[in-house]
């Protein structure tokens, strides 16, 4: 692979590759479901997914649970 195809492979997140799932996750911190849920909508593009996840997600992405005494 050379240098411009590593490039471009990096400025777009594959859902579809088990690996660059991984990646991702381990650059943003965050679980696979959330990576998924950010390229719903966001889109492919790094950039606009790093955005999306910095300003977090309007909507809790796992429900609270409420502790009962």
């Amino acid at each position: 692979m050379d240098a411009s195809t590593d490039t471009i492979r990096h400025q777009r997140i594959d859902l579809t590759r088990g690996m660059d799932v991984a990646y991702w996750c381990r650059i943003f911190d965050v679980s696979a479901d959330q990576l998924r849920d950010a390229v719903h909508h966001a889109g492919h593009q790094v950039p606009d997914v790093r955005r999306y996840l910095s300003r977090g997600s309007p909507v809790p992405l796992q429900p609270a649970t409420k502790k009962t005494s």
